[in-house]
């Protein structure tokens, strides 16, 4: 027994051309639409809340990131301005047109004169979002209220997956592929603190999953809305740049749905308004380009195919082993499983099966291209997860499967316990998972597997990023600071000092000061550091906060490394996340 899809209720031939819909799903057709819609909407709405609720609680324990401090929230903040006011001011990234007080205050983004490399369409909607919860409600602080918006991301992804998957696997399939992709510590470690990247993972498989939907339906309007949600995507990570060949290799290898078969002039058609649709939605979500388009996104190009010049050595990581090193081992074994039924999927030219291998297949592809490099783990190729998430589920699937139809031939009386198995089975089998998150928090940035030799072991063979790479953890430091740090002394950061600098004013004792001792351009310090904690430390205390970053490692923080113990320490798995060390006057 497989979990292969259910057959399409518009379309018989979905499943296959001359399949008929089972019985239930005829009777399910007869009942009014809005009927069928709240039945099945509920619990995946119900999940969308209660991910959304558990992405609320969690933000309030992770730091601004490196890259969000860099240019992320300034971009979203000014895209918001210029696009509710149309006055270009705030296009001029070279001024403050903000009045003074203005919270937060993002002037001190060091890349805020780099626009081409901050598409802003997701960062323009937390910026939004941190508007409404701190300006206008007070709920949240500013910082907070950016990532806030990953509430709505998340939400919006396990919904539209569950109903997605609910319509062609069933419901055990849907539940356990949304438990599975929102409890791999990585993800959810992003879901909490990370802009850019989940909400491109999650745009990316809307547009899919919408694009299968309507081309299966026949519907050019949903096809078009898949093209839109692109652009969206497009306009905020270029790794969207990719997608188009996803659903276009589908349409060419895969069973045309009936709906098509005889509008062939229309699909093509619909195909170009959608990817017509889709540059133009990222072109008005990204103002600066307007001024010049071709120029201005061809600098955007330039950037990233420079990026294996400009990037450290030391901080390259090969994308297939962050992925093995840092995935659940759990959900390894379920997609190696989960391929036998996606196997027989494409040799029946089965069109969800198709999506899901060029889905899985675009990440590699893409690494494959000259002068494409990887780094800061599995963050900038998340898209990936969700297919993997989708597989993973359906090889769950079979093991249940088998013991449920064991049952039904070995206890036909015990019609109770053949209907509890399958939720009593799948909630064993994503326990680990959920268990794993759970004892990782806040630090799931810093989660390796048993291939990697956990966290420990991935620290101690020195893995690129080991540990908290991006300075998550910032906030659990800044807060035992606000504790336990005497009146007026001061704080040195030698690593991603630039996010602490930035959320201080909100987060840190209005007496404790943040020095000025690096730039986010180099690990290198400043020239003077050591006059600097000499001469501060004549007067006040000081204490040394940081991440052992070992790909960023400088003077400061091989000296403390080396010769001082920390004052306070955090660890996962025995691995150092995160260090505070009090630095000695005589130094």
């Amino acid at each position: 027994m497989t979990p292969t899809p259910r057959p399409d209720r518009a379309h018989p031939e979905a499943a296959h051309p001359e399949a008929a819909p089972p019985e239930a799903a005829r009777l399910d057709a007869t009942r009014p639409l809005s009927a069928r819609l709240s039945t099945r909407a509920t619990w995946p709405l119900l999940v969308a809340l209660l991910l959304a609720a558990i992405t609320l609680v969690g933000i309030g324990d992770v730091n601004v990131t490196w890259d969000e401090a860099l240019g992320d929230f300034f971009f979203g903040q000014r895209n918001l301005s210029f696009l509710t006011s149309f006055d270009a001011r705030y296009l001029d990234f070279a001024t403050d047109p903000y009045p003074s007080g203005t919270k937060p205050d993002l002037s001190g983004s060091a890349f805020r004169n780099r626009p081409w490399e901050h598409p802003p369409a997701a960062a323009t909607a937390a910026a939004a979002v941190s508007f409404v919860t701190s300006n206008v409600l007070g709920l949240l602080d500013p910082f907070d209220g950016f990532h806030a918006v990953n509430a709505l991301f998340a939400a919006l992804l396990a919904f539209v997956l569950w109903r997605f998957l609910e319509a062609r696997f069933g419901l055990l399939v849907a539940v356990a592929a949304v438990a599975l992709l929102f409890t791999m510590p990585r993800v959810f470690a992003h879901q909490l603190a990370n802009i850019k990247d989940f909400p491109l993972m999650v745009l990316f498989s809307t547009a899919l999953l919408v694009f299968l939907a309507g081309y299966e339906r026949g519907s050019s309007k949903w096809m078009i809305a898949a093209g839109a949600v692109w652009g969206l995507a497009l306009a905020t990570r270029p790794n969207a740049l990719f997608l188009p060949l996803i659903p276009l290799g589908v349409m060419l290898i895969a069973r045309c749905p009936e709906a098509w078969k005889h509008r062939r002039w229309n699909l093509a058609f619909t195909t170009l308004v959608a990817g017509f649709t889709g540059c133009a939605a990222a072109f008005l979500a990204w103002p600066h380009l307007w001024a010049d388009p071709i120029a201005r996104y061809l600098q955007h190009i330039r950037f990233l195919t420079e990026r294996s010049e400009s990037t450290r050595a030391e901080s390259l990581a090969p994308a297939f082993d962050a992925l093995l090193a840092s995935t659940p081992p759990l959900v390894i074994a379920f997609f190696l499983i989960g391929l036998w039924p996606l196997t027989k999927m494409l040799f029946d030219r089965d069109r969800t099966g198709w999506l899901l291998l060029l889905w899985l297949l675009n990440v590699p592809v893409r690494y494959l291209l000259p002068g494409s490099i990887n780094y800061d783990g599995v963050r900038h190729f998340l898209e990936i997860f969700p297919p993997i998430a989708i597989v993973a589920a359906m090889g769950l699937a079979l093991p249940i499967q088998q013991v449920v139809a064991y049952l039904e031939d070995q206890r036909k009386s015990q019609a109770r316990l053949i209907q509890a198995a399958p939720a009593v089975l799948c909630t064993l089998l994503l326990l680990p998972g959920v268990i794993a998150t759970a004892a990782s928090h806040p630090f799931q940035i810093a989660y390796w597997n048993t291939f990697a030799g956990g966290p420990y072991g991935a620290w101690r063979s020195q893995r690129p990023q080991a540990g908290d790479y991006w300075g998550l953890s910032y906030r659990q430091g800044l807060e035992w600071l606000n504790q336990n740090a005497p009146p007026n002394s001061a704080i040195a950061v030698p690593v991603i000092e630039h996010a602490v600098q930035m959320v201080a004013p909100e987060r840190l004792r209005s007496d404790l000061g943040v020095l000025a001792l690096t730039t986010p351009f180099s690990p290198q310090l400043r020239p003077q550091w050591q006059d600097v904690l000499n001469e501060v430390g004549k007067e006040s205390d000081i204490y040394v906060m940081m991440v052992p970053r070992r790909d960023w490692t400088n003077e400061l923080m091989a000296h403390c490394l080396r010769r001082l113990e920390p004052v306070a320490e955090w660890k996962l798995g025995g691995a150092p996340v995160l260090l505070i060390y009090k630095w000695p006057a005589a130094s």
